[in-house]
């Protein structure tokens, strides 16, 4: 065998003990390092999603066990501390219990993630509104309004703050918007007819 002959099966020896070494580094990478992380992706593929926590917590909340609801939300929020949708519905929920001030932390914590969220501002004005703390329920319909003024339940939301404060010209308004916007609106209808005689 000529020294040519060497050279080229020296070479051709190392480049194939290469291809074998990064073969061998691609199972490697493919293959969990222990049973440990296996099982740790089996779990995850087995845990429930986000959607099928929060639909459990709606039938919980449905079946009237507030109480059971709001456990499963509070870990909702937990794990997906990014979700706007999971906040609101613990906020819901804690200001069902009368929790208005923690209900306001979570609404506006989603408002942190999402803060074009129109029924979340809503939301924390109809709260703020049954706080009294109406000036700041008064800025929050307005950015609701400001983000989507086609949204009725906005409109009468406001309108009964309005009245509230004594303010019944503008309260009409108001209702007249949302019976505008839906004119089956039967809420609406009445508190106007109310206003009118």
């Amino acid at each position: 065998m000529s020294i040519f002959q060497l050279i080229m099966l020296a070479a051709a020896a190392f480049f194939a003990y290469q291809v074998y070494m990064h073969i061998q580094n691609i199972d490697e990478e493919a293959e969990p390092e222990s049973m440990v992380e296996v099982e740790e992706m089996e779990v995850a593929e087995l845990a429930p999603s986000f959607e099928e926590r929060v639909q459990e917590a709606d039938k919980e909340y449905m079946d009237d066990n507030v109480d059971k609801a709001k456990e499963l939300l509070e870990g909702i929020v937990k794990d997906f501390p990014s979700t706007a949708e999971g906040m609101n519905k613990l906020a819901f929920i804690l200001s069902k219990k009368g929790e208005n001030e923690e209900a306001l932390l979570y609404y506006r914590a989603s408002l942190r993630i999402d803060e074009n969220d129109d029924t979340t501002h809503n939301a924390i004005a109809k709260l703020l509104g049954l706080m009294n703390k109406n000036e700041e329920a008064q800025e929050h319909y307005k950015l609701a309004l400001n983000i989507d003024d086609s949204y009725e339940i906005t409109w009468f939301n406001y309108a009964n703050l309005m009245l509230s404060l004594g303010k019944v010209d503008e309260a009409k308004e108001m209702f007249q918007k949302a019976l505008d916007i839906d004119p089956e609106f039967e809420n609406a209808k009445e508190e106007l007819e109310k206003l009118n005689d």
